[in-house]
């Protein structure tokens, strides 16, 4: 009925808030039509009238046909049409006419909620001249029966109120206006100051910081559901060399690059962050890649490496410890262990994963020899 939409469930919300005053109208017209107060023949068209307009309002603002229309809520075309049926309301009900007054009341205020302070204002012009216009056709029709100095004091009333409750309400959509926008602009900072906390400003990347806070949460799920994971500390080979020979700029490339294809190749589930200068940290995570579905993904980005071309003919390649976190273990062991598998790698000639097992068991090693062109 409402939409699954949060902003979709709040126009439509306030398009059945509406439903109460036509309730409420609808039950004092049937009341006076059963009272002999005012006839069948002038209240059954106006009770028609207001419950055409509500299905017809639903229908568009749930459909967001409105939102074609230009105005999503309809806001103003709600409020006019209310409007219309108070002032529709206000020739038929005769001595009943003072109360009907209060209900123009109620649709400004109802306005200060949902219109723009150009439509709160577009609304008091409105009201006050179809006002004068009905009074003045009341006094007409019905000459001799109206006392015209009574209208007039009632118009002039009207002609008063309305345009200071105008103000108002125009003063109340403006505030309202500015802390939507001050909110948003709130929401945009709040999202860059996460941006920077958890982002390494080169990469792109989680940082260390944040990275440490995945792992933490990937601990405690691996705990509570037997969730494993395997973590790989990768180090880009003979960084150093690349920024001696071609300059820092070359060097913030090489880590832009590197991080860029490895993006590119990583599962939704798997995690990349800069660790620290030109070293990474992999998290890989459910489903449970074990350490042989850990050591083919890491094949898979040195692959996707060499047909990668930095520029000035350096082609990016890494070497890394690779190991998986037990259940229970403290986070600083695992880190400690794959270091060890990095520094095997590096030892044996870069360019090459080592697989270092928790139980010390079993290793393996995913060798590849690396051209003198490459990093």
């Amino acid at each position: 009925m409402l939409g699954t939409d949060p902003k979709l469930r709040a126009r439509v919300s306030m398009t059945l808030v509406a439903v109460y005053g036509y309730v409420a109208s609808t039950a004092v017209l049937l009341y006076m039509m059963s009272a002999q107060l005012v006839t069948s023949s002038s209240a059954m068209p106006l009770i028609v009238f207001m419950w055409t307009g509500v299905p017809v309002f639903y229908a568009l603002v749930r459909s967001q046909l409105s939102v074609r229309l230009g105005s999503p809520g309809l806001d103003l075309a709600q409020c006019l049409f209310a409007m219309a049926s108070i002032l529709a309301a206000y020739v038929i009900v005769g001595p009943m006419r003072n109360a009907v007054l209060l209900l123009i009341a109620l649709v400004m205020v109802f306005g200060m909620i949902t219109l723009t302070a150009r439509q709160v204002r577009v609304m008091g012009v409105t009201t006050v001249c179809c006002l004068g216009a009905t009074m003045a056709w009341l006094t007409w029709k019905e000459a001799g029966q109206i006392d015209v100095r009574l209208e007039a004091i009632k118009f002039i009333l009207a002609a008063c109120t309305l345009p200071a409750l105008s103000a108002v309400a125009s003063h109340v959509a403006k505030l309202r206006t500015r802390l939507v926008e001050q909110k948003q602009e709130l929401q945009h900072a709040l999202s860059m100051l996460h941006e920077v906390a958890t982002r390494d400003e080169l990469t792109g990347l989680h940082n260390r910081r944040h990275m440490l806070q995945l792992m933490e949460q990937q601990i405690k799920r691996q705990l509570r559901n037997g969730e494993g994971f395997c973590l790989a500390l990768i180090d880009l080979d003979h960084f150093k060399q690349v920024n001696d020979r071609h300059g820092h700029h070359m060097g913030d490339l090489v880590l832009k690059s590197f991080a860029d294809v490895i993006k590119r190749e990583l599962r939704q589930t798997d995690v990349l962050a800069r660790w620290g200068g030109e070293e990474f940290l992999l998290m890989l995570t459910a489903p449970d890649p074990g350490m042989e579905g850990a050591q083919a993904s890491l094949a898979r980005f040195q692959a996707a490496l060499q047909q990668h071309d930095v520029g000035k003919g350096i082609r990016v390649t890494f070497s890394a410890g690779l190991t998986e976190h037990l259940p229970g273990e403290l986070l600083h062991e695992t880190l400690e262990r794959a270091d060890r598998g990095l520094y095997t790698a590096k030892a044996a000639g870069r360019n090459q994963v080592r697989l270092v097992w928790p139980d010390q068991t079993r290793t393996n090693a995913a060798t590849t020899l690396a051209p003198d062109d490459q990093v």
